[in-house]
């Protein structure tokens, strides 16, 4: 169910294509976690990535899957590319342009639409609440002449602020039982990433590949390091002939996590858990645009991977540990749509931990105290 919408529809005509390179997305999964991209699939900034896993210290917040390349196969010389990457030396390769028809927020979550001939596709990506996994969930909502769709996964394993040009070098290990795959730096302490495709008669192809010189722009402007290489294993197909929906999925959790909710369950859950967090909002907060305030401040509010002993403590007095990510975040959601939304987490902070039936005792008379004194600001700079 949609409570809040907000929609670009892409007119390749009158649309200058930089505007796909500019306009970002930016998912989180409440741990510190995220996925984070642009419109038109091409990573641009070092924090861009489909999984930028929070992981106990010392590691933090690692990029352990960067990049998808995705291709519509009608026949053996009939390919489509729906993805975008840029090379060194000026190669731009944007096939999101041609076939996108329009991009959305969708409770805040970002939702793809391309028009193919006759073929309608939505692409999702969904993060889920408490765990580095993330969904790429495929879905064709119109068209005769299914295509096998093609998806090539890509990885260079580093911590999140670290130049494009240094982390785990790759070639990386991978290892697969059945459909499940793991990609793994030896030797380096991290997790390994799981991968598998959500379907049945899904085929994985080992064909490594090394991306080099991939172009981070943004990073390019700012005088840092922006060229650097990415390894891929192989890529995943599947025959949508006899299907309608496809999704391919990574994590740093264990299998048995991985495997509890399948993605169109993930979007249930997803969708039962943001209903809520309006009907804990205040009334006035519940429409509209201060709906997306209230989903772009969930995305501020973490439970922070690997302090135990603040949980232990938290726990024990029938709290838990959470906290607020400030600074970096605010540019992203000034770059969606150009809307600003800085100072959106206060509306969520106000409603979800200072509202009374939330809190007891002296946090109950500090927390009215604070409503008295402080006002929400509502900014579309």
């Amino acid at each position: 169910m949609a409570f809040t919408t907000r929609s670009l529809l892409w007119d390749k005509a009158s649309h200058s294509r930089e505007l796909l390179l500019s306009r970002e997305w930016l998912v989180t999964n409440g741990l510190g976690g995220f996925a984070s991209g642009t419109i038109s699939g091409a990573i641009t900034r070092r924090y861009h990535g489909l999984l930028i896993a929070a992981l106990p210290a010392p590691h933090g917040r690692m990029v352990m899957w960067s990049h998808v390349s995705e291709f519509l196969r009608f026949a053996d010389d009939d390919v489509i590319s729906l993805g975008a990457e840029e090379r060194a030396g000026g190669q731009l390769q944007l096939g999101a342009a041609d076939f996108l028809h329009e991009f959305r927020l969708e409770n805040g979550l970002p939702v793809w639409t391309y028009r193919v001939r006759d073929l309608i596709l939505e692409k999702r990506v969904l993060m889920l609440h408490l765990q580095n996994t993330v969904h790429v969930i495929y879905r064709i909502l119109e068209g005769e002449k299914r295509p096998r769709l093609e998806l090539r996964p890509a990885f260079f394993f580093r911590h999140y602020e670290s130049p494009v040009n240094e982390g785990m070098p790759a070639p990386y290990r991978l290892s697969a039982i059945e459909d499940r795959y793991e990609i793994s730096a030896p030797d380096s302490g991290l997790p390994p990433l799981r991968i598998k495709l959500a379907n049945d008669r899904a085929q994985f192809t080992v064909l490594p590949q090394i991306i080099h010189q991939v172009v981070y722009r943004i990073e390019q402007s700012r005088g840092y390091a922006y060229e650097g290489n990415l390894w891929s294993p192989g890529f995943f197909h599947v025959d949508m002939q006899e299907r309608t929906m496809a999704a391919i999925m990574g994590s740093t959790e264990e299998w048995g996590i991985i495997n509890v909710l399948a993605p169109e369950a993930a979007i249930a859950a997803e969708e039962e858990r943001r209903a809520k967090m309006l009907d804990d909002a205040l009334p006035e907060a519940r429409p509209g645009f201060p709906a997306e305030l209230v989903f772009a401040g969930d995305q501020f509010i973490i439970t922070p991977a690997g302090r135990a002993e603040e949980a232990a403590r938290a726990h024990a007095a029938g709290d838990e540990v959470r906290t607020v990510i400030a600074g970096r975040s605010r540019p992203r959601y000034r770059a969606l749509f150009g809307s600003g939304i800085y100072f959106a987490h206060l509306l969520s902070l106000r409603s979800r931990w200072t509202h009374p039936k939330h809190v007891s005792g002296w946090r109950k008379r500090r927390a009215l105290s604070h409503r008295r004194r402080n006002s929400v600001v509502f900014s579309r700079a």
